[in-house]
């Protein structure tokens, strides 16, 4: 009762607070706002109400929970409100008043408008939605694209079967978000169908363009790979190193075998790739060696990049390293930095990562404690005598899944570049540049 007392007086946030009258975080994902506008709906609907005179006030705390999901429940409503509205934005005072404002704003050609359960996804949202541990199933598309046009509603009906999933679902128009997908995703054809995970987790796996792009193809690999990487959240640890005194403390400084990926920044799709695959190599040498992450584009790494290591100028595909079991520091090994596992140009990378996962798991193998290897408790055989309490049993992780090593098409062409790199080249639908 003291519930819908206080939301009843309170009646008119819905659009002014409307992350307040929910309960969620600005952040939230769509599926944490719906969650959030059931339990609400559910509690304060005059129907679920006994007592008749706090039926009408829980009709106006309803209608004000309402509200505030017809903002957030809608990625366009929500986007303008976040641009807009909110305490920074005082002189809207309701939804309505922001929209009307944000009539005039330039629209260029959109697929997905009005799309409650596909966000048009933007560089200025991309930070703000794509967080934490979010996963994102992502379509990049331009509006002059004739197969994109053709797959919208093929799209629309895929995120209607992930609703209830923890996916979200959303959409980026290439032709006004270049920086996403020139820079930070080189998207090379259209449309191009991709999970990417937070910055922080830099995450990225790109759906063949070899493969059929059906409905239920694309839900079925979506809810596979997205076990997949929950599975590597809660397992693999992988370092970031952002500092030269960081790196020579924790790698150069220690007697553990360790992998370090050298990347030219955490947004481009080379960078995200490699550190997917390198939370998979992280997540199959567990106890056995480590696994870390250098961000060259951190200033105080440019030297220890660029001049010690000498990698290729940027943009340059992502380097790893290999560092051998022992003594590393400049007393053991003068000059040691490791040795570069392979020549991108020679070898596809997540070939490369995946049979050093398997070779350094088998060859090490000796080093996993014994105790990893559980047996089962005793059978059911009843002595008569009362049970000893139990003692209580180690948290056992869950079954590892089978990785799904995440590399360009096989009929991608791979084209040298100077300092061995290479770069690939979508052949799909429609070409970037074939306008």
């Amino acid at each position: 009762e003291e519930e819908i007392r206080k939301r009843a007086a309170e009646a008119g946030n819905g659009e002014k607070d409307p992350y307040g009258v929910l309960g969620v975080e600005k952040d939230a994902q769509m599926t944490a706002i719906r969650k959030a506008y059931r339990k609400l709906s559910l509690s304060l609907h005059p129907d679920k109400v006994s007592n008749p005179s706090l039926k009408p006030l829980a009709q106006t705390a309803f209608m004000d929970v309402v509200a505030a999901y017809e903002i957030l429940g809608d990625p366009e409503k929500r986007a303008s409100y976040d641009d807009m509205g909110g305490d920074d934005q005082a002189q809207f005072n309701t939804y309505w008043e922001w929209m009307e404002y944000g009539k005039g704003r330039t629209e260029a050609k959109d697929f997905y408008n009005g799309e409650t359960l596909i966000s048009k996804l933007t560089e200025k949202l991309w930070p703000r939605r794509v967080s934490g541990d979010s996963i994102w199933l992502v379509e990049f598309y331009a509006p002059w694209c004739t197969a994109c046009g053709h797959y919208v509603q093929h799209y629309k009906k895929i995120a209607k079967q992930l609703e209830n999933d923890d996916i979200e679902v959303g959409a980026v128009n290439c032709e006004k978000e270049k920086v996403i997908c020139g820079e930070w995703f080189t998207v090379g054809s259209y449309p191009t169908v991709m999970l990417v995970g937070s910055a922080e987790r830099g995450t990225q796996q790109m759906y063949s363009q070899k493969k059929d792009k059906g409905v239920d193809s694309i839900v079925e690999w979506s809810r596979l790979i997205a076990s997949e990487w929950k599975w590597l959240y809660s397992q693999a640890k992988m370092d970031t190193f952002k500092t030269v005194e960081s790196y020579t403390e924790h790698v150069l400084g220690s007697t553990d075998m360790w992998f370090i990926i050298f990347t030219d920044g955490v947004h481009c799709g080379p960078c995200r790739t490699a550190m997917t695959n390198g939370l998979r190599l992280s997540a199959g040498v567990a106890g056995l060696a480590q696994v870390g992450v250098v961000d060259c584009e951190e200033p105080d790494m440019s030297d220890l990049c660029y001049t010690t290591l000498q990698l290729p100028a940027p943009p340059h595909q992502p380097q790893v390293r290999v560092y051998r079991v022992g003594p590393k520091d400049e007393a053991a090994a003068p000059g040691y930095n490791g040795e570069v596992l392979y020549n991108a140009g020679d070898v596809a990378p997540h070939i490369a990562l995946m049979l050093t996962e398997k070779v350094a798991r088998n060859a090490l193998a000796d080093r996993i404690p014994s105790s990893g290897l559980s047996v089962g408790k005793p059978g059911g055989y009843d002595d008569g005598k009362e049970d000893e309490p139990e003692a209580p049993q180690p948290d056992i992780p869950p079954p590892r899944p089978e990785f799904q090593w995440n590399g360009p098409d096989g009929d991608m062409p791979r084209i040298q570049h100077a300092g061995g790199q290479s770069r690939s080249f979508h052949r799909g639908a429609h070409q970037i540049g074939a306008r």
